[in-house]
């Protein structure tokens, strides 16, 4: 199909749908109706290795991601998949007070980092600050 766009001619050939009937069948206003639907070729995915924000991950032709090939040694701190199943209010109380303790451990390692650096800068009023919180949080 030829076709012009602010004086330049282009040809355009639109991509064709192949399109299947379904088993489906039903009825509008009384009338028989049969459902077709257009059938998609699967488009491959590039396979890939990749890191995103620091975690490696890769994909698979299909587009699913899959763990990597190494391992990391890392554990995480809390874990949702170590109580049985079948045992909802339970586990979601273990599970809260893991994350809220995960979450103290995470406050004291900023407070502990910031106190070095008070230090290294010789900032003694910002380092009683810091260590008079770090006491209220433990």
């Amino acid at each position: 199909m030829k076709l012009c766009y602010r004086g330049v001619e282009y040809d355009y050939n639109p991509p064709s749908l192949e399109v299947s009937e379904s088993e489906l069948t039903g009825q509008y206003r009384g009338r028989p109706l049969k459902f077709s639907y257009v059938s998609h070729l699967p488009v491959t995915q590039p396979i890939g290795n990749y890191t995103y924000r620091g975690v490696a991950y890769s994909t698979n032709c299909y587009g699913q991601v899959q763990p990597p090939v190494a391992a990391s040694q890392r554990q995480p701190i809390f874990q949702a998949g170590r109580v049985a199943p079948g045992r909802g209010l339970q586990a979601r109380r273990q599970l809260l007070r893991e994350a809220a303790e995960a979450h103290r451990v995470n406050i004291q390692r900023s407070i502990q980092h910031r106190i070095e650096v008070a230090r290294a800068q010789g900032n003694d009023q910002l380092l009683q600050q810091l260590e008079d919180e770090l006491h209220q949080l433990a």
